[in-house]
């Protein structure tokens, strides 16, 4: 049984691959997809009755290929394909199919190429000579069919001897032109979905990103292609991790010294005559990638630009900081100040409100905090606070391209200190 499912299989996919490599152009118009008008059908002389009766070439396609599929169901499909050997006529067109390589190798050299349409030009059947059934039946296995190519086939698989004389039983299997068609067409559209939905798995588990910013140099260079996989696992401390902007990150900069300018700017072009109106570029639809400064249940701050960590062992006699050595934002004045100094994870995204809602230091479940290599670049969790894990995708951890510098995305600048300094 298993050999004779790879067999099939092999059959099937050989098939195939001789159907795309000789299939002549004009059996697939590239022009039939087009959907015509009646107009073009039809000339302004045309009587209403006949324009009511031209129908469009879309729906005869259809029409076409769905006589092709009730034709071939009732022939079988598969293992359960029916032979024509024993009913093909002059005129018919046939395919040839067969699995055995060896054999394959054997009808090709005789000019039948397994998975070719032929026209059946003369068939010589000693049937009517036969005296009784048993006879008949016996002689339908003995014809020998005269056959060409239904199309020009490439110039190494061409003969100057078409049409050729062929037994009919030496060849395993022969199967009209709409089985072969459907059969063809019906295994072209199962291999073409399951290429899709493996691409569906593979998209939804791996995926490349272009760096597209300075703000993780000198880690990642802008042009960078990395490869990103799904966390399954909660990310680590210096993890490079690839995720959705939080809302946050929208209302940081929308209340930052350059969003209210704009705003500004907005409420008063009404009054601008040439009707352009200044906004500011949301975030939603985009990706970032950052380097995680701490996890859940870390104590976090900000100093002088650069996120800490405090550490301290159970006693809490003996601590130290984690520093992210990123270095300080270009325009440090954009964002409020507690942006580059503070003692908790949160930060108000708004410069009229000077204390925090939450004094926490700890981070909470699910959150993470996280920043660029390239502070004087990276707008980070020191402007928006917190990065939730249900916005994170997955972690980077190779560089795949420029081959000059592929390999594991080097560590961040992460220091431990007895002191902030």
């Amino acid at each position: 049984m298993r050999s004779k499912l790879v067999s099939i299989l092999w059959l099937t996919s050989i098939s195939m691959a001789a159907s795309l490599i000789t299939s002549p152009p004009h059996l697939h118009p590239v022009h039939s997809s087009l959907p015509m008008s009646k107009t073009w059908l039809s000339s302004s002389s045309d009587s209403e009755s006949d324009k009511e009766l031209t129908p469009p070439l879309q729906n005869s396609i259809t029409d076409d290929l769905l006589l092709k599929f009730r034709t071939a169901s009732s022939e079988g499909f598969g293992t359960r394909a029916r032979n024509v050997a024993s009913t093909c006529q002059v005129g018919d067109i046939v395919v040839p199919l067969c699995g055995n390589m060896d054999k394959r190798q054997s009808l090709a050299s005789r000019g039948v190429y397994p998975g070719v349409e032929y026209v059946i030009c003369d068939i010589s059947d000693s049937k009517d000579d036969a005296q009784d059934i048993h006879q008949q039946q016996l002689s339908r296995t003995d014809r020998i069919a005269t056959i060409r190519p239904a199309y020009p086939l490439r110039e190494h698989l061409e003969r100057s001897d078409w049409p050729i004389s062929v037994p009919l039983s030496d060849v395993p299997l022969w199967l009209s032109k709409t089985t072969y068609e459907a059969g063809t067409a019906l295994g072209t559209l199962m291999l073409s979905g399951s290429f899709l939905a493996t691409a569906a798995i593979v998209a939804s588990v791996l995926r490349l990103a272009v760096i597209p910013s300075e703000s993780m140099i000198p880690a990642l260079m802008p042009g960078d292609v990395v490869l990103v996989t799904r966390s399954i696992f909660q990310p680590k401390a210096g993890d490079v991790v690839f995720f959705d902007p939080p809302p946050s990150l929208d209302k940081a900069i929308a209340n930052s010294k350059i969003g209210r300018a704009i705003e500004a700017a907005a409420a008063s072009s009404s009054d601008n005559s040439n009707g352009i109106t200044p906004s500011i570029i949301s975030t939603k639809g985009k990706q970032f990638i950052k380097r995680v400064v701490a996890v859940p249940g870390e104590s976090v701050g900000v100093y002088n630009s650069n996120p800490y960590v405090f550490l301290c062992n159970k006693n809490r006699d003996q601590c130290k900081y984690r520093v992210d050595r990123s270095g300080q934002y270009s325009r440090p004045d954009v964002f409020p100040d507690e942006s580059w100094n503070r003692v908790t994870p949160t930060i108000s995204t708004n410069f009229k409100e000077t204390q925090q809602s939450d004094q926490s230091s700890v981070l909470g479940k699910n959150e993470f905090f996280v920043a660029g290599d390239n502070g004087y670049r990276s707008v980070d969790s020191r402007v928006w606070g917190p990065l939730e894990r249900q916005q994170i995708f997955g972690t980077a951890q190779f560089i795949v391209f420029p081959p000059s510098h592929a390999g594991r995305i080097p560590a961040g600048n992460i220091q431990l200190q007895d002191t902030l300094q």
